[in-house]
Formats: structure tokens, C-alpha cells, sequence
């Protein structure tokens, strides 16, 4: 072979293999994040839709599981009306999910109510609160709270 060309195939070999690895961490990812707040992803239908097929029967098994594994382990010895995990009585909701207050890391698109299609971000500080504008392009650290209108818009995208 040409040295040339072998060196260009190896050149796109370790480009297809570092796309892989961002695919597979990807998914890992997205994967920690259902195992981690199942029962909130599936009692909320607007974030159920967010998922794909394979996505709700993998949460709703591991769900099931879940659910089986503790009922054999300990809540078959409390009273019928404490064995749900879904219980909001009491005013309490013990389904729980991510924490709004996390932050975020988030892409401006361009898409804004600004001349120029940037948003204006209200962000909430520890000693004082700040307002930044993000252009097109630009990426942000902020709250998932301060962010979400504008991600559930369409103006930014998370990275």
C-alpha cells in the first residue's frame, strides 16, 4: 500500500473511532439520567414523550424491578397504604427529580427576541442576581432554572 493512503485511512479510522466514544458517552449519560429519576421521567407525560420507544420500556422495566426488589427487601412489611413508591399524600411528592438549581451548560442559537437573535439571561447569583445577553454561538454556565424557558423556546440548545 501507499504510505500516503494508509496514513489517510488511519487518519479517518481514529476520526470514526472518537465518534463513537462521543456517542457511547452519550448514551451513558442519558442512561444514568433515566436510572437516576425513572418514576419522575415516567409520571410526567411531557418528558415521557421526550423519550424514545426503547427508552420507556427500558425505565418502565427497570421500574418494575426496582419496585419488586423493594418490596421483597422491606416495604412488604409496611401497612398496603405506604408500599407505593409514587406517594403524594400528605402534601408530600416522593417522586424526585433533577435538581433545577444544577447547573447547566448551554448554547445561545441565535434565536432570540434581540436585534442580533441573542437572549437576554437573568441569572441568579449567590451575592447578586445579573442579567447577560448570549449571542449566537456563545456558550453559558448557568442554572437548568434560569435556562429553561429559553431551551424549551428554542432559543438555546444544551450542550
Amino acid at each position: 500500500m501507499d504510505p500516503k493512503t494508509n496514513f489517510g485511512l488511519i487518519i479517518i479510522q481514529t476520526e470514526v473511532e472518537r465518534w463513537k466514544f462521543l456517542v457511547r458517552s452519550y448514551l451513558r449519560c442519558r442512561m444514568a439520567k433515566i436510572d437516576k429519576h425513572t418514576l419522575y421521567y415516567l409520571s410526567t407525560p411531557t418528558l415521557q414523550e421526550r423519550l424514545s420507544e426503547m427508552e420507556v420500556a427500558y425505565a418502565t422495566r427497570h421500574q418494575q424491578l426496582l419496585h419488586n426488589h423493594y418490596l421483597g427487601s422491606f416495604l412488604s412489611s409496611f401497612p398496603q397504604q405506604l408500599q407505593n413508591l409514587n406517594d403524594t399524600a400528605g402534601g408530600l411528592n416522593m417522586i424526585g427529580g433533577p435538581d433545577s438549581e444544577s447547573a447547566v451548560f448551554a448554547r445561545g442559537l441565535g434565536k432570540g427576541l434581540g436585534d442580533d437573535g441573542s437572549v437576554l439571561i437573568r441569572g441568579r447569583g449567590r451575592d447578586k442576581d445579573d442579567e447577560s445577553e448570549v449571542g449566537r454561538g456563545e456558550i453559558v454556565v448557568a442554572r437548568w432554572a434560569d435556562l429553561r424557558e429559553h431551551v424549551e423556546n428554542g432559543e438555546m440548545e444544551l450542550v
